[in-house]
């Protein structure tokens, strides 16, 4: 790609237009965090969102966990806007996305189980995106709210590779940073490959 696309932080009138206009159409209502949820998490600073910018226009967004002492970003929420689409983006963006998040080991990522989405085709083209990518799926699972995600993970250059199971035991750690215990029995869920409960 020729066109250079910008990087920055968005602040909370930005985050809140996003989440309004362009999550509420990129997501399904299963698999999308109440808007004060993700608000609260970027206020006490365990959350972040990057805006990727075409000169003032918004072509892409990030929702990335990062709490403090984290040794991973967790990818929360990832899309390109649609007229900015099918143009190679996604994947450049991702590739760029370590050097944004510096002292990262791994990108962890979470995208819907196809066979239990509400869009299986739409989940199905997710997980080979990210597949393409260079994202290794762990084969473990997880139930967060109301919906089910398979969890990748994205090695950072010069940081070597997560194993699996270590993968997933530093997802876990990030949402026992970010949540209270009502809400990690309440919410979140982890599963081996083989279907039994991880914790």
């Amino acid at each position: 790609m020729s066109k250079v696309y910008s990087w920055r932080k968005l602040n909370e009138k930005e985050l809140t237009r996003v989440y309004l206009d362009e999550m509420r159409r990129d997501f399904p209502p299963t698999e999308l965090k109440p808007l004060s949820m993700i608000l609260n998490s970027e206020a006490d600073g365990t959350a972040h969102t990057w805006g990727v910018f075409d000169g003032e226009t918004l072509a892409a967004y990030l929702l990335m966990v990062r709490p403090a002492g984290s040794r991973v970003s967790q990818l929360d929420y990832f899309a390109v806007l649609p007229e900015y689409r099918a143009a190679g983006l996604g994947a450049q963006l991702l590739a760029d996305l370590p050097q944004h998040e510096r002292g990262a080991q791994a990108i962890l990522i979470e995208a819907e189980c196809p066979d239990k989405a509400e869009d299986e085709a739409m989940a199905a083209r997710r997980l080979g995106f990210y597949s393409r990518c260079g994202a290794r799926d762990t084969g473990f699972t997880e139930h967060l709210f109301d919906a089910w995600f398979r969890i990748l993970v994205l090695d950072c250059p010069g940081a070597g590779t997560f194993a699996d199971r270590q993968a997933v035991d530093a997802l876990v750690d990030c949402y026992r940073r970010t949540i209270s215990e009502t809400e990690w029995q309440k919410y979140v869920q982890f599963y081996c490959p083989d279907g039994t409960k991880y914790c």
